[in-house]
């Protein structure tokens, strides 16, 4: 799974420590926004640190931040159980997955859950919880249905289709899972901060570099007595470069704290929800309320970080005795090339 989103899903087992919610004191910064702080400060720039009242600029900007992925995490519904045994009577489960094979196949080859289950102090969980991504696809083509007893033909439908399944943060918990999903949030809004330091760094070295050009042409222009017209275009371009280096100041300290600072006091245009229905039958195909025959009603939800394409995101169960051995695991992905 390409960007931010999988970038910080990757990453959770080694912070699903590191950000736990504590108690607040009265009129004092909590333990947890401290410690995001310093956190995105490693991440961006570590030079924020010889701004004074850098703490003091960052912590309300963190506190929206983290109020914010909390406001979302509290959306997502309790786990569901992804299993064989769910995989016919759970709408869900039946939607995301073609069959059996597929569904353990997806959770088995995940190079986390495979590292939780061979870490001995998770010998003794037999259900493990975590975050099951993918992406949601929807596709016209021409199919069948009945209108009563009749058999119509060249119906134009809908198929949904779930691909692009990966399974991140596993945990004994549905708890440690949701401050996985949580610590995913901030890793993506950090990197968007450090992507806009970045360019701004790159912005200015531009200017500065076409500035130093220009003025070495100027002078040996000038040295060569060059046709004045040539050395006003060259006046003329260095003009505009420096009044562009006015509105692009280089990266100080203080001006990547200004770029992190409005990243983070602004979560909710970097990290954006959407909660959707919709209504499947067994074979995928999208119905509506008044469609003839049996279908099922999914309520989805989908996360958008940055620029990056939305993915749905559940909550899972997925029973540890299901886990495939290794070799079956490489024989499925062989039969699945042949096809």
């Amino acid at each position: 799974m390409n960007g931010y989103l999988e970038n910080g899903l990757s990453r959770i087992r080694k912070m699903l420590r590191r950000y736990r919610p504590r108690s607040r004191v009265a009129g004092q910064p909590t333990a947890a926004a401290l410690d995001t702080i310093e956190h995105v400060i490693q991440s961006t720039d570590e030079r924020i640190r010889l701004v004074n009242g850098y703490k003091h600029r960052l912590l309300d900007a963190v506190t929206t931040t983290l109020e914010y992925t909390g406001s979302i995490i509290d959306q997502f519904p309790t786990a569901i159980e992804v299993s064989s045994n769910t995989f016919v009577s759970n709408p869900y489960v039946n939607a995301f997955f073609a069959n059996i094979e597929e569904l353990q196949s997806v959770f088995s080859r995940s190079p986390e859950l495979r590292d939780f289950i061979d870490d001995y102090r998770h010998h003794d969980v037999k259900d493990i919880c975590a975050l099951l991504c993918m992406r949601k696809a929807e596709k016209t083509a021409l199919g069948m249905e009945y209108a009563g007893n009749t058999m119509k033909r060249d119906v134009r439908q809908v198929a949904i289709n779930f691909y692009d399944h990966h399974v991140y943060s596993p945990a004994p918990t549905e708890a440690e899972t949701r401050q996985g999903l949580k610590d995913c949030l901030l890793e993506g809004l950090t990197t968007m901060a450090l992507e806009r330091v970045v360019q701004l760094r790159l912005s200015r070295q531009t200017l500065e570099d076409e500035q130093r050009i220009l003025q070495a042409r100027l002078r040996s222009q000038q040295a060569d007595s060059w046709d004045n017209l040539d050395m006003e275009k060259s006046r003329e371009k260095l003009g505009q470069i420096e009044e562009a280096m006015k509105d692009t100041p280089p990266a100080s300290p203080m001006e990547t704290l200004n770029v992190v600072e409005e990243v983070l006091s602004h979560p909710e245009e970097f990290v954006r929800l959407e909660m959707m229905s919709l209504r499947v039958d067994r074979m995928g195909i999208k119905r509506s309320e008044d469609s003839p025959g049996s279908s099922n009603k999914l309520d989805l939800i989908e996360v958008t970080i940055g620029k990056d394409d939305p993915r749905v995101i559940t909550l899972a169960r997925f029973p540890r005795n299901e886990v495939l051995p290794r070799i079956d695991i490489h024989e499925w992905t062989r039969q699945r090339m042949r096809v």
